[in-house]
C-alpha cells in the first residue's frame, strides 16, 4: 500500500477523474454491453465466484440479500488476565439492473468482556472499554463487457463506523477490477483501488486474484489472492451442484472503528480501534439458486491484534489476544 499524509489535492483530483471515466462508460451504447456466450459471469470486488449477470439477461432486475451471523470464542488477552468474546451480524442487500448494482450494509458488532479491569489499555477499573460498534455502507457498481474474455467492474463505496458518534468515522473507496477470462478452467482479476479514512488519510492499492474452474459444478475449484494487505485463498469440492465444503484462509474482523468521545481507553477519546484477526476453517454449503444459498462455518482465530490510532492517525499501541474457536452461518436469497 502507498500511504499519503497530505492527500487532500490528490484525492480531488483522483475523483475528478475516476468520475468523469465512469461517466464515459455510462454512455457506451448497449451493444458494446451485450453479455455473449461464454462471457465472464462473475462479479464484486475481487472476484467473487460469478454472481452478477450469470445466466440473467441485463434488463432483468435481481435483488439479493444476505444475512450473516458470525463469532469468536473467548479470546484472551497476552498482556493481562482479560478476554472477550465477539458476535457479528451482517445484513447486506443488492439491486442489480443493467449492469449497474446499488448495495446497502448495516453491520453490529457485540464485545462481552471477563475480567476487562485487567487490561493494560482501560483507564479505570470496573468499566469495559466497548460493548457495541455499527458500520452503515453504500456503494454503486457498473459492470463492462468488453468482450468474452474480458470485463471491466468499476465501483465507489462509502461506509461509517462507529461506537456512538458518526463525526470522523467515515472510510471512502473507488476503484476498478479488470477481469480475464482465457478459458473456463482460469479467470484472472486485478484490482485498483484509493482509500480514503477519516482515521489514516490515503491509501493506493492493488490486489490479484486467480481463480481455477470457477463454473465447476463438481469436483474441485479454488480461489487464489495475491494483496497488497494480506492473501486469502479457499478451496472448494463440490458434491452435486448444490452441496459443497470449502476450506478457507483469510483475514477477519472489524472495519476502522470510531471510539466513543467518552471511551475509557487511555488517550483514544475521539479515537479509532482496529481489531483485526486470520481465520482458517471448513465450510459446509447448500445452494438452491443462482444467489440463494446457506452456509455453516468452523473457524479458528488466531494472530488477533487491537491497534489504537489516536485522532491525528498516529498508531499509539497494539495489544495482542490468543486463538479462539467461532462458527458462521449465511443465508443468501435472491428475489
Amino acid at each position: 500500500m502507498i500511504f499519503m499524509r497530505n492527500p487532500t489535492n490528490c484525492f480531488q483530483t483522483l475523483m475528478a477523474y475516476i468520475l468523469l471515466a465512469v461517466l464515459s462508460v455510462l454512455g457506451h451504447s448497449k451493444s458494446a454491453l451485450a453479455n455473449g456466450a461464454g462471457g465472464i459471469d462473475r462479479g464484486g470486488r475481487g472476484g467473487g465466484g460469478g454472481h452478477h449477470g450469470a445466466g440473467h439477461d441485463p434488463g432483468d432486475v435481481e435483488r439479493v440479500l444476505d444475512l450473516e451471523f458470525t463469532t469468536a470464542g473467548d479470546s484472551r488477552s497476552v498482556s493481562g488476565d482479560a478476554s472477550v468474546r465477539t458476535a457479528g451480524f451482517i445484513l447486506e442487500a443488492e439491486y442489480e439492473k443493467n449492469y449497474k448494482i446499488f448495495s446497502f450494509a448495516f453491520e453490529r458488532w457485540q464485545y462481552d468482556w471477563r475480567k476487562p479491569q485487567n487490561l493494560p489499555f482501560i483507564s479505570a477499573s470496573g468499566v469495559e472499554p466497548w460493548n457495541t460498534f455499527y458500520t452503515l455502507a453504500l456503494g454503486f457498481e457498473y459492470e463492462m463487457e468488453i468482450n468474452p474474455r474480458w470485463e471491466l467492474q468499476y465501483y465507489i463505496e462509502a461506509e461509517s463506523s462507529f461506537e456512538n458518534e458518526t463525526s470522523n468515522s467515515n472510510e471512502y473507496e473507488i476503484g476498478v477490477d479488470i477481469d480475464f477470462e482465457p478459458n473456463r478452467d482460469w479467470v484472472l482479476v486485478l484490482n485498483f483501488n484509493y482509500e480514503y479514512l477519516d482515521a489514516e488519510g490515503a491509501e493506493l492499492g492493488m490486489d490479484m486474484e486467480i481463480e481455477w474452474k470457477p463454473h465447476n459444478q463438481k469436483g474441485w475449484s479454488g480461489v487464489f489472492e495475491v494483496s497488497s494487505e494480506f492473501p486469502e485463498s479457499s478451496l472448494t469440492y463440490h458434491f452435486t451442484p448444490a452441496f459443497s465444503t470449502s476450506f478457507f484462509f483469510n483475514e477477519g474482523g472489524t472495519n476502522t472503528i470510531r471510539l466513543s468521545d467518552n471511551s475509557p481507553v487511555l488517550g483514544m477519546r475521539g479515537g479509532y480501534l482496529e481489531d483485526e484477526y486470520r481465520r482458517v476453517g471448513a465450510r459446509l454449503s447448500y445452494h438452491w439458486g443462482h444467489e440463494s444459498f446457506l452456509s455453516f462455518s468452523i473457524e479458528n482465530t488466531f494472530d488477533r491484534q487491537m491497534a489504537f490510532v489516536d485522532r491525528n492517525g498516529n498508531i499509539e499501541a497494539e495489544y495482542e489476544f490468543e486463538d479462539a474457536l467461532g462458527f458462521s452461518l449465511n443465508l443468501s436469497y435472491e428475489f
